[in-house]
């Protein structure tokens, strides 16, 4: 009995203990958690209250957002209570992966509205920590010795070589300061150059006469400020393909410094008669020397233009704009043979590459076609060929002006515009006139009185026409050139201003009608084929 009792206690006293942790449980406060949900275009905020649904797997807080990369600005996507796992034992929600995916971050939490706040804060990774071989330094040494052992070899070597090449006893005196050369240099040193006197003064630099061994030549001397022209323009030089007897003959270049200042010199050869525009202030031409410095210029600007195809020997030579054609860069060897100058400006069309980042408004103001004044270029190849096209007629124009073969007067020489605009005419002059009015320079009627001079009229004006895409090639102007040039000096005519020439003409004409009815004989007129071209 006694113990019957025992047992009725302690099983009393285990139910009491039971339910005050039940009570316990009971008692204890739920989690509560901020809640967001977005559903068909409506976003709600509110509050949730989580739930438990097993002792060792607690109810949470989480948070889900997104940040924009140029605000900053955090949007929260989604909030709410989850059975978090074991984890999540923050009381804050920190989100700390260091790789966002999709550029959406998450968090957890324990604890009542604890996803109130969010925040991203990145644990950095430790580097790695470096690991020294010991192998590897114990071989340090032995690597040292190798490469000084070697140094010493090669340095023994270098003596001997240069010994043994010493063959000659009575050497010259080895300078002490080796002289400052560009790597674009010919020569491993400087060349002996006399400096004459100046012949001309331009944009880059001055341009003298001077004295090579026995060799005359032109050395253009470019300023510290300059400098990127002298290496366009021996670049130019250098590419495949350019030694033509219509380019300028390039001997050279070379970087001079002393105290004062350093130079970049540009050795060339040497033309005799100088520049177009010079020889033309001092000169007249005659029919048969208008041709010729005429389609020589054309041939040097065809080929400085046209795009040469690599062999086995030889690069391809690539098409190459000018961009500052004009009678100052044509220069007139002693037998009045055209070459072409200056490249400064010059632009290269590599194949496969675009012309690259250049300002399309250069040169000199008179020359500029339309589409250069009006700031309107098409950056392509063809587009920057037109425009030396367009400068290649006014040069043409200014050697009908002094050419004596119609038999009139001939009036001093000037620039193109310079009877219309002066001879410093402003960019916004040259914009109204040429652009606006469409102003040529003046083509006189004596001119047109001669036939050969009336095709050479038609051939600048198809140069120079307004629309860009309208102008002769090049190669089209020499092919038209090199048919006058063939046609002789004594078959010229004048063709008829009155009725009583224009008679004399028919009967002279008819006269020289072969008997049978034939083609008429007379040899003043042009071939059928130059004829064709000058209509």
């Amino acid at each position: 009995m006694r113990g019957l009792l025992q047992v009725i206690f302690y099983w009393s006293l285990l139910m009491i203990i039971q339910g005050s942790f039940s009570r316990a449980r009971v008692a204890e406060p739920q989690i509560r958690c901020v809640s967001y949900q977005c559903k068909d275009g409506e976003c709600k905020e509110g509050i949730d209250i989580c739930e438990e649904s097993e002792h060792d797997r607690p109810s949470g807080c989480f948070a889900v957002w997104t940040t924009n990369n140029l605000t900053n600005e955090m949007n929260v996507t989604m909030k709410g209570c989850f059975i978090t796992p074991t984890e999540c034992n923050n009381t804050e929600c920190i989100d700390t992966t260091t790789d966002m995916k999709k550029n959406l971050n998450y968090c957890c939490c324990r604890g009542s509205m604890c996803n109130k706040e969010q925040r991203w804060v990145p644990v950095a990774t430790k580097a790695p920590k470096v690991i020294h071989s010991p192998e590897k330094e114990s071989k340090m040494p032995l690597i040292i010795m190798i490469a000084f052992i070697s140094m010493l070899i090669g340095l023994f070597l270098l003596t001997f070589c240069y010994v043994k090449h010493q063959k000659d006893p009575m050497f010259n005196e080895i300078p002490t300061v080796e002289p400052d050369i560009s790597n674009s240099s010919t020569n491993v040193s400087l060349r002996p150059i006399d400096l004459k006197d100046i012949k001309a003064r331009g944009r880059f630099g001055v341009v003298w006469r001077a004295q090579l061994h026995n060799q005359e030549v032109a050395v253009k001397i470019f300023p510290m400020q300059e400098r990127q022209s002298w290496i366009t323009e021996q670049d130019i030089f250098k590419l495949p393909r350019m030694n033509h007897p219509n380019i300028l003959e390039f001997i050279g270049c070379e970087k001079r410094t002393d105290v004062a200042s350093t130079d970049f010199w540009l050795i060339t050869a040497y033309c005799e008669n100088g520049s177009l525009c010079d020889f033309l202030k001092s000169h007249t031409v005659s029919w048969g020397e208008l041709c010729k410095i005429a389609s020589t210029m054309a041939r040097g600007l065809t080929h400085l233009h046209e795009e040469v195809q690599g062999t086995r020997t030889e690069g391809l030579k690539p098409s190459i704009a000018h961009r500052d054609f004009k009678s100052k860069n044509v220069l007139l060897k002693a037998d009045l043979t055209a070459c072409i100058a200056d490249f400064g400006l010059a632009l290269v069309f590599t194949p496969g590459k675009s012309c690259g980042d250049t300002h399309g408004q250069v040169g000199t103001r008179r020359y500029m076609a339309p589409e250069v004044l009006e700031g309107a270029i098409n950056f392509t190849r063809d587009a920057f060929l037109r425009i030396d096209v367009y400068a290649c007629g006014l040069v043409l124009w200014e050697l009908v002006s002094r050419c004596t073969v119609h038999g009139g007067p001939v009036d001093e020489y000037r620039l193109p515009f310079e009877s219309e605009l002066g001879p410093h005419p402003t960019l916004e002059e040259m914009q109204e006139n040429v652009v606006m009015k469409k102003l040529r320079p003046r083509i006189y009627e004596s001119w047109r009185n001669h036939t050969g001079l009336h095709a050479i009229c038609e051939t600048m004006e198809d140069c120079w026409d307004h629309d860009a895409e309208a102008r002769l090639s090049s190669s089209c102007v020499l092919e038209r050139l090199s048919q006058y040039t063939r046609f002789p000096a004594a078959r010229q005519f004048f063709v008829a201003n009155t009725t009583n020439t224009t008679n004399a003409t028919n009967t002279t004409t008819a006269s020289a009608t072969t008997p049978s009815g034939g083609a008429p004989t007379n040899n003043n007129e042009l071939p059928p084929k130059i004829a064709s071209e000058s209509v």
